[in-house]
């Protein structure tokens, strides 16, 4: 069953109207200003969210070359509806259109994705979901290896502890799920659209471990992200 179906009734104007309204009244809004962003924000989230959906229901036949990029901008459209309970202004200004996380663009010889790392950046929809949604500060220039955000994944338990290059860190910064997810879809979005070569071949000849590990993460990850994004919806738009 899709976990997005919990979600379906609200998806119309009328309903998901009168939901933002009482979001925004219960977390503090007088009523004047929660009805006007309410109207405000009504088709953007509505727009966003349903696009998000379809770019995820088109990964699922999708060529395992494009499934990252359907994946995570499928999933940033998912959370630019949802950063509207946090922040009704959004977009206040350019900056925070930006992803807010940067990547090397260039891949060494001997690259190895589980060695590698995604920084943060001090504007964007990273730092924008950190702060608002899980009132999490994570400092500009943070750095995230992809093997230590494999680990904080249940669903990729069962092939982690098989793969012998991947040694759990004594220290590393546990992040809530949905920014793991965004950060993992980030990278792999970025390698196969401006690493296309490398990332063909990665696929096609399969000479590398993390083609299993990439395999399973992404065959998972589509579920996974419908139930996340039904949990935080449904929080802001079912009446406490």
């Amino acid at each position: 069953m899709n976990p997005l179906n919990d979600v379906r009734p609200f998806l119309a104007v009328d309903p998901l109207q009168k939901s933002l309204l009482r979001y925004y009244i219960r977390t503090g809004y007088e009523e004047k200003k929660a009805s006007s962003f309410a109207y405000q924000n009504t088709l953007p989230f509505l727009h966003r969210f349903l696009q998000g959906e379809r770019l995820l229901n088109t990964q699922e036949s999708a060529d395992l070359h494009i499934q990252p990029l359907l994946l995570y901008y499928g999933f940033t459209e998912f959370l630019k509806a949802i950063i509207l309970f946090y922040q009704p202004s959004y977009p206040e200004t350019t900056s925070v259109l930006a992803h807010g996380l940067s990547t090397r663009k260039r891949k060494k010889k001997d690259y190895r994705f589980i060695d590698d790392e995604v920084k943060t950046q001090r504007n964007g929809l990273f730092p924008l979901l950190s702060s608002k949604m899980f009132q999490l500060t994570i400092e500009e220039g943070t750095r995230f290896k992809m093997s230590e955000l494999f680990i904080q994944l249940h669903d990729m338990e069962s092939i982690i502890r098989h793969d012998a290059r991947i040694i759990p860190p004594k220290n590393t910064t546990i992040v809530p799920e949905l920014l793991t997810h965004h950060m993992l879809l980030y990278n792999l979005s970025m390698i196969s659209r401006y690493e296309s070569e490398w990332w063909g071949e990665l696929i096609t000849s399969r000479l590398s471990q993390d083609v299993p590990l990439i395999e399973l993460y992404l065959q998972q990850a589509g579920n996974r992200i419908r139930t996340l994004i039904r949990e935080e919806t449904l929080k802001g738009l079912i009446t406490m």
